[in-house]
């Protein structure tokens, strides 16, 4: 027998939240390694979710992030944009669990210098509380991970050759926890 869906429609989400983690490994230019670790911060964003088969949606999801390096570092701005899948499990009409995977890009933008776009994803889960059929609460946890290229600079001044840059990375995963919280509108 067939699942009826009993949550169709088109849901947008905003949310803020809070995006722990980050940690880059570098080597400065004494070529010296040492770890860069991004301070955590408020976040916010949304989340597009349509129907797809039951009990699957699919989800477009978008954060950003302002933060800067903790050891006192530049601020670095974090745009995340990524399409993927949302897995309803068993609950009520009011209140059902959820597991999300994501794949897409993020861009990250440290102060004063140009853009440096990567290849992330996320996974996590969480509830989707529905009181009415039109608005609902979205409490979720995910986790973060962005491939970054080896051989990298940031934060680089006096031009592409011969430049002077603060960080070189040299890592291959970033890897961030965030916590989101959203009023959910279903059309």
């Amino acid at each position: 027998m067939a699942q009826q869906r009993t949550d169709s429609g088109i849901q947008l989400t905003p949310f803020a939240g809070y995006t722990i983690g980050g940690e880059v490994d570098a080597r400065e230019d004494t070529e010296q390694e040492t770890n860069y670790r991004l301070r955590e911060s408020s976040s916010y964003g949304f989340v597009l979710n349509w129907p797809s088969k039951a009990p699957t949606e699919w989800e477009l999801y978008y954060n950003h992030q302002d933060t800067e390096l903790a050891k006192g570092g530049p601020g670095v701005k974090l745009d995340t944009l990524q399409l993927g899948g949302t897995y309803l499990g068993q609950g009520s009409k009011h209140a059902r669990p959820f597991f999300v995977a994501t794949l897409g890009g993020m861009r990250i933008k440290p102060e004063a210098t140009d853009n440096d776009y990567f290849v992330s994803f996320t996974l996590g889960g969480g509830y989707k509380f529905f009181p009415t059929k039109r608005i609902g609460i979205r409490l979720e946890a995910r986790a973060l991970g962005t491939f970054i290229s080896s051989n990298n600079s940031w934060f680089c001044s006096g031009g592409s050759n011969g430049a002077t840059c603060a960080v070189r990375t040299s890592g291959n995963l970033l890897i961030q926890a965030q916590a989101n919280a959203g009023v959910i509108i279903r059309f």
